[in-house]
C-alpha cells in the first residue's frame, strides 16, 4: 500500500542503507567464514553455522562493554579496533581455538573490514542507482540515516551511492544517538537545512528503527518491504501490525510519489 494522502511538495528523501539501498552479497556469516577460512582457520574448526549462532551474542557483548563503537571508552577504540573485537569474539565463540585465532586475527579482521567497506560485500537493488538520480533530477534532497561508523562512508563510495547524495549521511557514530531514537532524525533535518515534517520522508526497512523512529521525530515514513527476506538480519517479526503503516515495495514507488506531489 503506498500512500497518496500527503499533499505538499517533497522536499527531503532520508534513506537507510542495509536491506533498503543495498544488501550483502551473501550472508554475513558466510563471508565471516569464507575470510576466516582463507586467514588459515580450519573448517574443523568452524563452519557458517556456527559463525551465524555465534555473530549476535558476540555482537551484544562487545557493544554493551565499550558502546558507541569504543568512541569514549577508555581508552577509546577506533572504529577498526571495535569491529576487530566483534570478529574475534565472533570465531572464537564460533570454536576458533582461542591461540590459534590470536595468531590469525591480524589477517582475518582486515580482510573482513575491507570486504564489507566494498562492493565485495554488498549490492545495490537492482533500482537503487537510478531511484538517486531521478530525484537528483527533480531537484529533490538526499541523504541517509544509518546506526554505523564512518567505515560505511567507503562502502557508499565504492557503491556509486555517496555522489549521489545532496547531503552527507547522518551517523550515529558522529551524533551520538541511534535509530528509533527520534533526535537522529532531527540531526539529519538539521544537516540537510530543513524542518521535519510533511514533505521530509525517511524510507527504510525496519518497522521500529525507520519507520516508526521517523514518524516519531515528525518525518513521514514509508516502509519498504520487498518480496522475501533480503538479508540473515533483517529484522522481521510474524507479530508486526502494519495496519494503518505507508508500505513501498521498490524504491521506484518513491520517485512516482515524489512526481506525482511535486507536479
Amino acid at each position: 500500500m503506498t500512500s497518496k494522502s500527503a499533499k505538499k511538495p517533497v522536499r527531503l528523501i532520508l534513506f537507510d542503507v542495509f536491506d533498503t539501498l543495498c544488501t550483502p552479497k551473501q550472508p554475513i556469516h558466510e563471508q565471516y567464514y569464507d575470510e576466516a577460512i582463507k586467514g588459515g582457520l580450519s573448517a574443523d574448526d568452524i563452519s557458517p553455522s556456527s559463525v551465524r549462532a555465534a555473530f549476535k551474542p558476540a555482537f551484544k557483548a562487545i557493544d554493551s562493554k565499550w558502546p558507541l563503537y569504543g568512541k569514549h571508552s577508555l581508552p577509546a577504540l577506533t572504529p577498526e579496533e571495535w569491529w576487530t573485537k566483534i570478529i574475534h569474539q565472533t570465531l572464537l565463540e564460533a570454536g576458533a581455538p582461542k591461540d590459534d585465532l590470536g595468531e590469525k586475527i591480524s589477517v582475518i579482521g582486515p580482510a573482513l573490514m575491507s570486504r564489507f567497506e566494498s562492493d565485495k560485500g554488498y549490492r545495490n537493488f537492482s533500482e537503487t542507482i537510478e531511484t538517486l538520480s531521478q530525484l537528483c533530477e527533480l531537484g529533490i534532497k538526499t541523504s541517509i540515516i544509518s546506526n554505523a561508523d564512518p567505515r560505511i562512508l567507503k562502502t557508499l563510495d565504492s557503491l556509486k551511492i555517496l555522489p549521489l547524495l545532496t547531503f552527507p549521511p547522518t551517523l550515529s557514530w558522529d551524533v551520538e544517538y541511534a535509530k528509533p531514537s527520534k533526535e537522529i532524525f532531527l540531526s539529519a533535518c538539521k544537516v540537510c537545512n530543513e524542518e521535519p515534517g510533511e514533505g521530509v520522508i525517511m524510507v527504510g526497512d525496519e518497522l521500529k528503527a525507520d519507520y516508526h523512529g521517523s514518524t516519531s521525530a515528525g518525518v513521514e515514513g514509508r516502509l519498504i518491504r520487498r518480496q522475501g527476506e533480503w538479508s540473515d538480519g533483517a529484522v522481521r517479526k510474524s507479530s508486526e501490525n502494519l495496519e494503518g503503516v505507508k508500505t513501498i515495495t521498490s524504491l521506484s514507488d518513491i520517485v512516482d510519489e515524489a512526481r506525482e506531489r511535486n507536479g
